[in-house]
């Protein structure tokens, strides 16, 4: 974690701002699973493509976000059994700012398409104000959601200074319930490439690739639940599992949640 945030201190800022250039709410997403050794390695050969975001002189920013779920988890087992349009709701917050928002992904084959509302307070169960936006982008009933998980992560943000493309790096990724069930991914990082479409080239991609770095669909809503709850089922999502074992036991940890 020191190593590559002494890296990113050398890539030129930029601020939140500046950042509105590459939103992208509506995208194309690539992620990586990969041990910070070899992330440093790769995004080493970008320090003059890239722009890292900085508030108030930090760039290791701190997030934490509450998943909503139905009683029987429809939305995990909506991504588990593969369909191509599957949707997520959570509350975020981004701890620098103080922000905090009731946002919705809906995922429609390769693309990403963000909605947001923000919001004074983290209220339960979800607001009527805000059960409109779970209405209109989901097939889902505000009503019928409970909050499943929480996830606290660093977030290290990434802008391409000459293309549509935003990376976003996350570590220190933290799982807990209301259960007191907690666990972490130790030392493994969570890489995302987002653009606006597809085709837009990617620098650090291809340094990825370089290093043996192959994309990976995972999602930390689907890795905590799997981690929380021992009794769901997962048998689909082995193969993604065993890499991400994989890269933890190179960085000196050990997926307890993989059996």
């Amino acid at each position: 974690m020191n190593d590559l945030l002494q890296l990113v201190s050398f890539f030129d800022t930029t601020s939140l701002c500046e950042m509105n250039r590459a939103k992208l709410l509506n995208r194309v997403d690539t992620k990586y699973v990969v041990s910070p050794a070899v992330l440093i390695n790769a995004l080493a050969q970008h320090v003059d493509e890239y722009e890292v975001l900085s508030i108030n002189d930090k760039m290791s920013l701190a997030y934490s976000t509450i998943y909503f779920d139905t009683d029987d988890l429809a939305m995990y087992k909506e991504h588990h059994n593969g369909r191509t349009h599957r949707y997520k709701v959570r509350y975020r917050q981004y701890q620098e700012t103080g922000d905090r928002f009731l946002e919705v992904k809906e995922k429609v084959k390769n693309r990403t398409v963000k909605h947001r509302l923000r919001v004074d307070n983290f209220t339960y169960p979800i607001t009527q104000r805000l059960a409109s936006l779970v209405k209109d982008c989901t097939p889902y009933e505000a009503c019928d959601l409970e909050p499943k998980m929480t996830t606290d992560f660093n977030r290290i943000t990434l802008i391409n200074k000459q293309a549509c493309e935003r990376i976003t790096i996350d570590l220190n990724i933290r799982f807990s319930n209301d259960q007191d069930k907690t666990y972490s991914l130790g030392n493994c990082a969570i890489v995302e490439i987002k653009r606006d479409k597809e085709g837009v080239y990617s620098p650090l991609a291809r340094s990825l690739k370089s290093e043996g770095v192959l994309p990976l669909s995972v999602s930390k809503y689907c890795l905590g639940t799997i981690a929380l709850n021992n009794k769901v089922k997962y048998n689909r999502f082995k193969p993604r599992l065993r890499v991400v074992e994989g890269v933890m036991e190179r960085a000196g940890n050990q997926l307890a949640m993989v059996v």
